[in-house]
């Protein structure tokens, strides 16, 4: 690769100043050198600025008084930063070495505004840690400026983007404290066509005993979902039956995960008999096109 453009990793972190230092190494440690490092302290109690001083990293503190939230987080590292490329990663979280490498490499040969890798769950319980992964969903590249708002389609950590197009659709939405990088794609697939690197490429952590964990407050996750639903209410209007159904489903199956962390078994039951009633045929239509398009991937890469 002759072109080795800057590439800034924000790393937000908040009173996880035991993990923080594991992110920090795991952008250190890549094997695309043109790199950066911001971390913004979102007003821990314990400032982690004496663990990043161990690094070479620019170290940001948001004190209580001005702390927004995870978004705002972000988009104070974004403006702070000098990179031509952005790349987000969440203090309990940390990138495999070629994450960088590759995705600068994709975005390059493809000319978008953002890529995104597969990634795989650590999932703690205890003292016991587990690890998951799951499989890249091949219909999720290219032209996705409908298709994003019928499913999910990457993960904070794994998105490597452009920050003049971060500038141009308005950074991330403060007011959002769920789907936050959800609600940007969906943004940013109005302007730019996305790709991915077929690999895991990050790791996750899910402390499913952490209840102080976003991931597990429900009802304040359906607030932000009918916010983003109102925000974007045009372009969900637009959509065939068809999307409308996928998108449903795709608001279904989180709701199911998050009302299993939040301890609403009554409530998940519900959710559960309807997504395996209501939405059975669809389902089994959607794994039939994920195959199809699997086959002609593979026949591409050949």
């Amino acid at each position: 690769m002759n072109y080795t453009p800057l590439v800034t990793a924000i790393i937000t972190t908040h009173n996880r100043n035991d993990l923080v230092g594991r992110a920090i190494e795991s952008v250190l440690h890549q094997t695309y050198k043109n790199l950066e490092c911001i971390v913004v302290d979102d007003a821990s109690i314990v400032s982690a600025e004496a663990v990043c001083r161990k690094y070479s990293v620019e170290f940001i503190y948001i004190p209580k008084a001005e702390s927004k939230g995870g978004n705002h987080a972000r988009n104070v590292g974004i403006k702070a930063a000098k990179g031509e490329y952005i790349a987000f990663l969440d203090d309990d979280d940390y990138w495999l070495p070629t994450k960088i490498e590759k995705q600068v490499a994709l975005i390059i040969e493809k000319q978008c505004a953002l890529v995104y890798s597969n990634a795989k769950a650590e999932i703690v319980q205890g003292n016991n840690v587990t690890y998951m992964e799951y499989s890249l969903d091949y219909t999720k590249r290219g032209d996705m400026h409908e298709k994003i708002f019928m499913s999910i389609c990457c993960l904070n950590i794994t998105i490597l983007v452009e920050k003049q197009k971060l500038f141009e659709v308005g950074l991330f939405d403060e007011d959002v404290r769920f789907w936050q990088e959800y609600e940007l794609t969906m943004r940013l697939a109005q302007v730019s066509l996305f790709y991915f690197v077929d690999e895991i490429l990050a790791v996750y952590r899910v402390n499913v005993k952490d209840t102080g964990r976003l991931t597990n407050k429900y009802y304040e996750w359906r607030k932000a979902v009918d916010y983003i639903y109102d925000k974007h209410k045009k372009y969900y209007s637009q959509l065939s039956v068809f999307g409308k159904y996928y998108a449903r489903m795709t608001f279904v199956q989180d709701a199911i995960e998050r009302m299993r962390n939040a301890g609403l078994v009554f409530k998940r039951c519900i959710y559960l008999f309807l997504l395996n009633t209501a939405f059975i045929p669809l389902r089994l239509i959607l794994k039939f096109k994920r195959n199809m398009a699997y086959q002609q991937y593979l026949l591409f890469r050949e």
